[in-house]
């Protein structure tokens, strides 16, 4: 008997050297990780050379990569500030940092679900899927692989699975937060942004036509209030700009670059350049 407690008695002496060290080995990995990471993610952020949902994915991965290692930085650090590697773990202080952290586990079943949908997509579409650089992937297949990912973190793990409520909520934060970050994404990268402009105007179009037909059918007030409607509904610089005017070099101002004329009256113009010419001509031979 004595044995068995002199044996429990030395093993709970050496739980803490245990734990030390596995938290400076931990701190040590992640020192020289979240730099790695930092610049992973960088450079990933400024290729082009990638089509956009494989370079989604490729983000969203090093960003949740980092994100872990920060949350874990941070919590083996603080196992050597307060000389209490237990409650560090715990949670007791630093909860939120715990939480955050859990995104990763959230996530870890996140890229494998998508990268698979995204190369079924290439696989079926092989002969124009590099012509559509689109984020409509990112958008649609965001809230599903967030759920499969979601799911899957809470059965397997049921002990820490939260009530409904909090679970539903987590979930819709998930869903904004990474919907922002793939906006986010979307105006960093000039193509994505692009797109993304793009695509605004012409929901823009078909959302001002539709207001039109509206207010033509049901209203029947003409064709006036369809342009006014128009107005109201079209993208910022499409119905407010003046139209372009394709006109050469002799027909603009080399200081300002504004054309000089409009595009029905050129005409016009050349017969104005045509009598000052000869008014010219009859000066210089007097």
């Amino acid at each position: 008997m004595s044995t068995e407690n002199k044996t429990t008695t030395t093993l709970t002496d050496f739980e803490p050297f245990l734990l030390f060290l596995c938290g400076a080995v931990e701190l040590f990995i992640y020192l020289f990780g979240i730099p790695l990471s930092i610049a992973n993610l960088i450079l990933v952020a400024r290729t082009s050379v990638i089509h956009p949902n494989m370079k989604f994915i490729l983000l969203f991965q090093s960003f949740v990569v980092l994100l872990h290692g920060f949350c874990r930085f941070v919590i083996c650090l603080f196992k050597f500030i307060l000389w209490n590697p237990i409650s560090a773990e715990s949670g007791l202080f630093f909860t939120a940092i715990i939480k955050i952290g859990f995104f990763g586990i959230y996530s870890r079943n996140y890229v494998p679900h998508i990268l698979i949908i995204e190369r079924i997509l290439a696989t079926v579409f092989v002969r124009t899927y590099e012509q559509h650089r689109g984020f409509l992937f990112t958008m649609i297949w965001l809230p599903f692989a967030l759920t499969v990912s979601v799911y899957i973190a809470f059965t397997s793990q049921p002990e820490i699975v939260p009530p409904l409520a909090n679970l539903l909520t987590t979930f819709f934060e998930f869903v904004i937060g990474t919907v922002e970050m793939a906006i986010f994404y979307q105006l960093c990268h000039p193509f994505l942004k692009r797109d993304f402009f793009q695509f605004l105007n012409r929901f823009g179009e078909v959302f001002g036509r539709c207001w039109r037909l509206f207010f033509h059918r049901n209203h029947r007030i003409g064709d006036q209030t369809a342009t006014n409607a128009a107005v109201c509904t079209a993208p910022h610089g499409t119905v407010t700009s003046p139209p372009a005017v394709a006109v050469g070099i002799a027909q603009r101002d080399l200081i300002s670059g504004k054309a000089l004329i409009d595009q029905l009256k050129s005409d016009e113009h050349f017969a104005m350049l045509n009598q000052a010419w000869e008014m010219k001509s009859i000066k210089s031979t007097k």
